[in-house]
Order: structure tokens, then C-alpha cells, then sequence
């Protein structure tokens, strides 16, 4: 699953933070607002512009079900701003950004849409610079890349390990504070038999993100830790923070404790069987909480810790922390003043604090505070800093780009049963001719 020079910001961050990420269909989806007449004088005030000629916008949304139900009935209300535009919700069926990756080829790129942190190098030559919008001024980590503002992130977040608090009082278990305590902990889930340790949906990949893409990341204890493994020939040999996280996960599939077979569960059975109570708990962002809240209809049974990579308490806990779901607009466009008031709008005070409470993510706009109850709580009773995840390094992208390296990818075949020494060795393989061809 954005995520940049915030330093003004990590008191904020820490308190209630949270690639991003979710879901893969088949098919993309789209569903219209029409905007109907009249328009107010409120236009200018959110930086929106009143059009004599009819004009139609895409906004592209990957398939996060809380911002496409969101933004199909918020966009609604642009009618008092814009009357002679239409609004269409399309839905992207994959946030890693293949499928876009094919319209960029075909020079059919929507006018707006969402753009995970790494994915702003690979558009950047069809993106709008958007460092004029009032959008781009208010947002606290406006996203750059060679000096020009290409995104502006909707929502910071942070990840966590949601848990039950009804399960740990039966089997009397306690939050764990390092990585040792949280395996031990799976050992204990596992041993009661009655419920699989930790969900994971491995048949999309994706899923695996908190473990084998931030993992070695948060091993490393470098914020830049992607800008350097791209200087180095062999990132993944033994001792390396990738090698530990792999270990970390290999531990997971051997010991079953994502139960019997996680390669053969999807996405939306892993969360039904932590909404259930069929799991203990499940690791994912900031994001997931307010569709399990949708799902089970509160939260009365649920609380959160951060993962907790590191091996000694005496080291700083930090949990994974970033901005993300860039809004984007494209140069394709043929309406490009159109698409940057629609963009003002959605970053306008009233629509952004409405947008941000209905998804329980951190506030990335200047003079907008999210309320966030759970999280307040939740950091609270387990306090960490945060990590601020740097993932737009040009280089680094283009050696992943050569070596073809997917840490998704990487997760299934370590459950599928591969060794792990011959995944390194073709990883670093891979690596090193990707760096000789992109000198």
C-alpha cells in the first residue's frame, strides 16, 4: 500500500494514523451521478468553476467498497457547483495498478483518479501537476515527484494487529510487545483449538502486504529503506530484513497459524472469519476498520495493537504510517480545468471532514480533524511512533520495474512451500542484473 517529508505532522500521526489497499475483481464498474441545474455561489469558495458546456468526468476508485459508495452519492451534491457536469464512479478492480497500467498504454486514462504512492512513478509523464490547486496548498503531504506535486493523498494511516478482546480473556492472553511474544501468542491461539491464530487470505496476494512488503521494511529501521536496497546487489541474502520478515512468515505457513491451507482463502473469507470469531485476529491498516464496523454493526468486541517488529522491548515500537489513495488527474483529460475544481471540491473543508469520519482514516487537509474514537483508544493503550513509509523513489522503481520483483508473489510462494534459499537466490539474481541494466 505515499508517504513523505511530514515532519510538522507525526504528533498527529502518531496518535491516530493508518498501500492500501484493497480487493480485485474481474471486471471494472462504473455507476453515474448526473449533475442536475443549479448552481450556487458557493463555487468559487470551494475553488469549483460553473461550465456553459455539458462535460463528463471519470473518477476511478480501486474497489475500497467504503469510498465507492461514499464518493457515488457525494458527488451528488456537486450539482450546486457545477451544474453541467457529470460525474461517473468507475471501478478499478485492482489496486497494484495493472489495470490502469493498460489504459495508460491505450491513452485512456480517466480524468481523476486514485494512485497508490509507488504507482505516481510509473504515471508520472501522464499526470497533471496540480501544484496550483487549493487542494494541493491544504494538503499536509502533497506527493512529489521531480519537483512537481503529482498527488494529493486523501487519508494517512497507520497498520495494526485487530484483535478480539473476548478471546484473549478466555484464553488468557495478553498484547504481545515484541515479535517473539506475538509468535508465542499464535503458538497459544493455535494450541486451544478453537480458532485459526491469524487470518490471512493469501489467494490475492495483496493480503500479504503487512509481512513481506513493510516487514523488512520496518526490520531495517530505515525510512529509505527502499531508496538504498536499490544500491545493493543482493537486498534479500541471509541476515537481511527481508530474510528475517520471510523467516517470520515461512514460521506462519509451517506452523499453520494461519490455518490449514491460507493460499486457498480469499480476501473477503478472511475477514468474515475474524468477524465471525472464527480468527483471533488479522493484521491490516486503518482502513478495515470501518468495514468491519459496517459488517458487524459495532464495535464492541474489537480492539487493536500494532505489530510489533522488534525483537526486545527495549527498542522503540513504531508501526507502519502513511499517506495514500493520491487523487491524480490526468493529462489525457480533455477537461482538465473541470477536473481540477471537481478535485478542490473533494478536498473542501465540508465534503473532506464528512469523507474522512465516514472512513475512519487520519486527515491529510490542513484545518480538517479526523474523529477517531477507536484509534484515540487504541494508541493509548498501546502507544508507538510512527513510521513514515518513503515509497516514491524513482530508482528503487525502476529496479523493482527490471527485476520484476512483487513481494505478493514472494508471500505465495513461500506458502506454497518453496525454499526459501532458492526464492533468495532468484530474487537477488534478478536484482543485481536489474541494476547493471538500469545504470
Amino acid at each position: 500500500m505515499n508517504r513523505k517529508k511530514w515532519a510538522s505532522s507525526l504528533l498527529v500521526l502518531s496518535m491516530m494514523s493508518v498501500t492500501a489497499l484493497t480487493g480485485c475483481g474481474k471486471t471494472a464498474e462504473t455507476t453515474s451521478a448526473t449533475i442536475q441545474p443549479g448552481a450556487s455561489a458557493a463555487a468559487s469558495t470551494a475553488g469549483t468553476s460553473t461550465l456553459a458546456k455539458p462535460v463528463k468526468l471519470k473518477l476511478a476508485i480501486w474497489e475500497a467498497q467504503t469510498d465507492i459508495e461514499f464518493w457515488t452519492e457525494k458527488v451528488k451534491e456537486y450539482t450546486k457547483q457545477a451544474p453541467n457536469v457529470t460525474v461517473e464512479i468507475e471501478k478499478v478492480p485492482d489496486n497494484n495498478g495493472q489495470y490502469l497500467k493498460v489504459r495508460l498504454a491505450a491513452n485512456d486514462l480517466p480524468d481523476v483518479f486514485f494512485v497508490k504512492p509507488a504507482q505516481l512513478q510509473v504515471y508520472k509523464q501522464a499526470l497533471l501537476p496540480l501544484d496550483d490547486l487549493e487542494a494541493t496548498k491544504n494538503n499536509k503531504f502533497p506527493t512529489k515527484i521531480d519537483g512537481q506535486v503529482l498527488g494529493d493523498p486523501l487519508v494517512s494511516f497507520s497498520e495494526y494487529v485487530y484483535y478480539h478482546p473476548s478471546i484473549f480473556k478466555e484464553l488468557s492472553l495478553e498484547v504481545p510487545k515484541t515479535l517473539p511474544e506475538f509468535e508465542a501468542l499464535l503458538d497459544k491461539i493455535k494450541a486451544s483449538g478453537k480458532y485459526i491464530p491469524l487470518s490471512i487470505g493469501l489467494k490475492d496476494g495483496w493480503t500479504s502486504y503487512p509481512y513481506m512488503e513493510y516487514g523488512p521494511h520496518m526490520l531495517s529501521g530505515d525510512e529509505n529503506y527502499l531508496a538504498n536496497i536499490a544500491k545493493k546487489d543482493a537486498p534479500f541474502a541471509e541476515g537481511t530484513s527481508f530474510d528475517q520478515a520471510a523467516k517470520f512468515l515461512q514460521r506462519i505457513s509451517t506452523k499453520k497459524w494461519a490455518g490449514p491451507d491460507a493460499l486457498s482463502i480469499s480476501f473477503d473469507q478472511s475477514t468474515q472469519a475474524f468477524e465471525a470469531k472464527k480468527a483471533a485476529i488479522i493484521a491490516l491498516g486503518q482502513w478495515y476498520y470501518p468495514d468491519y464496523k459496517k459488517k458487524v454493526g459495532n464495535d464492541d468486541d474489537l480492539a487493536a495493537f500494532p505489530l510489533p517488529w522488534r525483537n526486545s522491548a527495549n527498542d522503540p515500537l513504531m508501526s507502519m504510517t502513511m499517506s495514500d489513495m493520491n487523487i491524480g488527474i490526468s493529462k489525457q483529460s480533455k477537461n482538465t480545468d473541470a477536473a481540477k475544481a471537481f478535485v478542490n471540491w473533494m478536498f473542501s473543508k465540508d465534503v473532506y471532514q464528512t469523507y474522512i469520519n465516514k472512513v475512519q482514516q487520519t486527515s491529510t487537509v490542513n484545518g480538517v480533524t479526523s474523529e477517531l474514537p477507536f484509534f484515540v483508544k487504541s494508541n493509548q493503550e498501546n502507544p508507538f511512533k510512527p513510521f513514515t513509509y518513503m515509497g516514491t523513489d524513482a530508482t528503487y522503481a525502476k529496479v523493482k520495474g527490471f527485476a520484476q520483483y512483487d513481494p505478493n508473489l514472494v508471500a505465495q510462494d513461500i506458502f506454497s512451500g518453496k525454499s526459501l534459499d532458492s526464492v533468495e537466490k532468484e530474487l537477488n539474481d534478478k536484482w543485481k542484473k536489474a541494476i547493471d541494466s538500469s545504470k
